[in-house]
């Protein structure tokens, strides 16, 4: 009976100890599956995003790629072809400015003319048979794979864009770029350095492969080394020719690999990501066992082995988290955590505000004070920004020097105060301990208002409207804070509008010259009129020259626009000359782009030898503003107006930053004072010294003086006191139509009554 007791009490402990190390067994090994998938599942989700930002990278590049080649495209389009050494020539300097080995033009027939960066040039060369020149030819962007340069043994990647010439395809228009610029993209550090990325396409065959790789052997293909268990390679030929995401778990020579393929976008072109897998599961595998283990030895350690494996996995997701939604340089938050919060953040009230702000000239610094420096600057500001957030707030470092803050918005005073008191701060950085820079910060702001809450909310047009914002004071010093309201969204529309109808309207003719008489003061005749631009729409809409201008300026279409001017000027005075008028000099304003293209002042003398008039008929207006910046250039342009016969006038002297030491470095035949000194003068007694002393330098000189603005007798009788030659204003006349200022001065004579 004791023995039987006895083989009771040890077979029943013994049973309970089987059963619940069944049910532990079980337990874990639900556990270790259920882990093991959540595990799996992250790891592609952040395999996912970072390998979506390498896409995101090249992506951005080929479109910026495509854009500058569209630009150039039209350009060349307008051009006559015939004329091949002019287009190489322009191509040339594009290539050095756009960082491409080589640009090139490729006639319909397939023979390609192409100039090298450093001036080398292939002609003749027949490229027909290369499929990114035949996808071109259909009307469509195209780049190569890359492949092995015939002129050197760089590997390159090649583009195309088709070039129209009045709406029909003439030709197309090519750019070779290193493939090493990709591979620099992908080559950067990612998981300690240890992961490989590589571009592929759909059939697996490198397009750009890095340095960085797994197999040191030469390949073609992904799936020419490595093992792929069951069907793995047929799923992932499957997903990719499909366009979609594929994620498998490969090996080679014993070890194993996370694998992910993501579309680019471009072509059929893949980003391919391999991170070994111990790399991402070695907490995760070590300790899982040490679980096992435990479970099976000590129940009560349980609950505590558990919680310890949860910590781990936790410290572990927060780790990835960190790789791919912190900024690595400052440690805040970056765009794709903030964007994914953002959300969240506007379920509540609408009491906040969206800014995005950014370091003026920062480029600037990382050249002149170095990278470093600049980094440093960067972590400052991050600082900065950590200290300023209070309860609820939050801020991310969005790319380069832009910055974002969701901040609370209690008022715009409040709003401003707060934002000064942070480019303060930031302000107090010390680039250099033996040179001062005064850091300047531009900031836009969207006030986040009750339709921008709640389910519906838009983050993009929220985004944007304050990138708007910043954008309208980028390189403003002096209003470096914009908010987004009705009057900067329809200064968008109208831009928007504007350009859209600006090319059609120079070749309709739209832009009229309009003139406005400058009257010699001591005779009252006129001496000359400017010619001034309106631009009058098909549909009646009427544009006046500060709502355009300035927009033409930003786009460079400016140049176009004074090209036309200028030869409606040289039009109406060839045309007044045939019948016998008194020849009356024309001011023709010119945008300072036109000084820095030698080929662009050519035209002036090819526009003035085709209405056969002597250039001194022409008045070059231009700004100081001009001066500031390239003086040596501005000063050989000037010369070369002049030996061309043209006159150069100086126009708005004293608007900005004025310098008598123009008036010695460039030599100028007018000198046009801005209309605030009018004003100073008739406010103060040292506006009207400063006035008559510019006006006596100018004769000792010998540079004739305008004033502008000219609206009351007494400043006539002012002007004529210090001597002035010229005087132009509503006093005198308005702005009237080349044909009224025909009839009304150059058939009468032109006296002032």
């Amino acid at each position: 009976m004791n023995q039987q007791n006895l083989k009771k009490q040890i077979v029943i402990p013994g049973i309970l100890v089987a059963l619940i190390s069944v049910i532990l067994i079980g337990i874990s090994i639900f556990i270790y599956s259920s882990i093991q998938e959540t595990q799996k599942q992250e790891i592609k989700q952040n395999l996912k995003e970072i390998v979506s930002q390498y896409s995101n990278i090249i992506t951005t590049k080929i479109d910026g790629d495509f854009q500058t080649l569209e630009a150039v495209s039209i350009f060349v389009g307008e051009t006559d072809i015939s004329d091949l050494d002019q287009v190489m020539k322009y191509l040339e300097a594009e290539s050095r400015r756009n960082s491409f080995l080589r640009m090139g033009y490729v006639t319909p027939d397939g023979i390609g003319y192409f100039v090298d960066t450093d001036g080398t040039k292939h002609y003749n060369q027949y490229v027909g048979d290369e499929e990114f020149v035949r996808e071109a030819f259909t009307g469509r962007q195209a780049v190569s794979d890359t492949m092995k340069d015939r002129f050197s043994e760089n590997t390159i990647n090649c583009y195309g864009v088709p070039v129209y010439h009045e709406g029909e395809l003439t030709g197309v228009l090519t750019a070779t770029s290193l493939s090493s610029k990709f591979s620099e993209i992908i080559e950067q550090k990612i998981f300690e350095g240890i992961a490989y990325v590589h571009v592929i396409d759909e059939d697996g065959n490198f397009i750009v492969r890095s340095h960085h790789v797994v197999i040191q052997e030469e390949l073609s293909n992904i799936f020419d080394k490595g093992e792929f268990p069951g069907n793995t390679k047929e799923e992932i030929l499957s997903d990719m020719r499909a366009g979609k995401e594929a994620f498998a778990n490969i090996g080679y020579e014993g070890t194993e690999y996370w694998m992910a393929v993501v579309p680019v976008g471009i072509k059929d072109w893949h980003i391919y990501c391999v991170v070994p897998q111990k790399f991402l599961n070695s907490n995760f595998n070590t300790l899982l066992w040490v679980f096992l283990s435990v479970m099976l030895c000590m129940v009560l350690l349980f609950a505590v082995l558990f919680f310890y494996i949860y910590r781990l996995i936790r410290r572990s997701r927060e780790t990835m988290e960190q790789l791919a939604y912190t900024d690595t340089l400052t440690g805040a938050d970056n765009r794709n955590r903030f964007t994914a919060d953002l959300p969240g953040l506007l379920r509540g009230t609408a009491d906040n505000a969206l800014v995005l702000f950014n370091i003026s000239g920062f480029k600037f610094i990382n050249e002149f004070f170095g990278y470093e420096t600049g980094n440093r600057l960067l972590k400052h500001i991050a600082a900065v920004l950590k200290s300023s957030m209070e309860e609820g707030e939050r801020y991310y470092r969005d790319s380069a020097d832009r910055f974002g803050i969701f901040m609370d918005y209690k008022g715009r005073e409040e709003a401003v105060n707060r934002l000064e008191q942070i480019q303060k701060q930031i302000s107090d950085f010390s680039l250099s301990q033996n040179q001062s820079y005064h850091i300047i910060c531009n900031f836009g702001v969207k006030v986040i208002e009750e339709k921008d809450c709640g389910r519906n909310a838009d983050i993009d047009t929220i985004m944007n409207r304050a990138m708007l914002a910043l954008n309208s004071v980028k390189g403003n010093d002096y209003n470096a804070i914009a908010f987004y309201d009705e009057v900067l969204h329809q200064k968008a529309r109208k831009k928007s509008e504007v350009e859209n109808k600006m090319y059609a309207a120079l070749e309709n003719r739209e832009f009229c010259m309009v003139l406005q008489p400058k009257y010699a003061l001591d005779t009252g005749e006129v001496h000359s009129a400017e010619a001034l631009v309106r631009w009058y729409t098909k549909d009646g809409t009427v544009y006046y020259p500060d709502e355009f201008i300035p927009i033409f300026e930003e786009n460079g279409f400016i140049t176009k626009l004074d090209m036309y001017m200028l030869e409606e000027a040289c039009r109406y005075l060839s045309r007044w000359l045939e019948k016998g008028y008194p020849a009356v000099p024309v001011s023709v304003n010119q945008s300072r782009l036109s000084f820095y293209d030698s080929e662009y002042m050519d035209k002036f003398h090819e526009i003035v030898d085709k209405y056969h008039l002597d250039p001194s008929l022409i008045i070059l207006e231009v700004t100081e503003s001009v001066t500031m910046n390239h003086l040596d250039q501005i000063k050989e342009a000037m010369e070369r107006l002049h030996a061309m016969g043209f006159r150069v006038s100086m126009d708005d002297f004293g608007s900005g930053y004025s310098s008598l030491n123009i008036l010695n470095e460039l030599y100028i035949d007018e000198l046009k004072l801005d209309k605030e000194f009018l004003s100073n003068q008739e406010d103060s007694c040292r506006g009207e010294v400063i006035m008559r002393n510019i006006i006596n330098l100018a004769r000792d000189l010998s540079i004739t003086t305008v004033v502008e603005g000219v609206e009351t007798e007494q400043q006539v009788e002012f002007l004529k006191s210090i001597s002035c030659d010229i005087v132009q204003g509503y006093y005198f006349a308005k702005p009237m139509s080349a044909e009224e200022f025909e009839e009304q001065y150059l058939k009468s004579g032109g006296s002032q009554n």
